[in-house]
């Protein structure tokens, strides 16, 4: 730890801050009434993950990443108020999920990175009560952080489409560009305004 904590982060454009790289403990007392962090799992135990969330009593404002419905089953059962974030990108997931008897209102239902085009799943995991997460960091991000496209605002369409789809949350690569793509005419809570604006670079070296 003593050795990362000597390097410092670079901002998008390559430039090195003033940033260290946080240990998980910093990132969960950093984002208190800031924002909502999801933790995955890597190769990291979900008991580790929940005791470090119980530890800063952060189930309001972080939740997990499962892989598979054992570790959901697990992590309900050490914590039944933390939020998972768990795979289910088709109808056969949802019936299998329901015999775990872990309740919807604690789950957000990631169904792909390719999101399904089957409307009925959106309907189902709605009508349980849950959101349904897609990811475009595969796909759309793709084309604009490879510059295949030059501006973002050339496939909007195509993010909306899969909000139009079914889709209540998006996992992207792009945050800043992605979010007043989409929400520009949603206006930002005054308390949470300082947190929508990249920080000033204050080291080039």
């Amino acid at each position: 730890v003593q050795e990362l904590k000597q390097l410092r982060l670079k901002d998008a454009a390559g430039n090195v801050t003033e940033y260290q790289i946080p240990t998980l403990d910093e990132a969960l007392k950093w984002a208190r009434g800031k924002t909502i962090l999801v933790l995955d799992q890597k190769d990291v135990p979900v008991a580790a993950r929940v005791k470090a969330i119980e530890s800063h009593q952060a189930e309001s404002y972080a939740m997990l990443i499962v892989n598979s419905f054992h570790d959901a089953a697990e992590a309900y059962r050490l914590n039944p108020h933390i939020m998972l974030e768990v795979m289910i990108p088709n109808r056969d997931k949802v019936v299998a999920f329901d015999k775990l008897n872990i309740p919807w209102r604690n789950v957000i239902a990631f169904v792909g990175h390719d999101p399904p085009e089957d409307l009925k799943l959106y309907e189902l995991i709605h009508a349980r009560g849950a959101c349904c997460m897609i990811g475009t960091s595969r796909n759309l991000d793709r084309k604009f952080v490879t510059g295949k496209v030059k501006e973002l605002r050339e496939i909007e369409n195509d993010y909306r489409a899969f909000l139009k789809r079914g889709a209540d949350v998006i996992e992207t690569d792009i945050p800043v560009q992605v979010g007043p793509l989409l929400y520009h005419a949603t206006p930002v809570p005054a308390s949470k305004r300082e947190f929508f604006h990249a920080p000033q670079n204050k080291s080039a070296d």
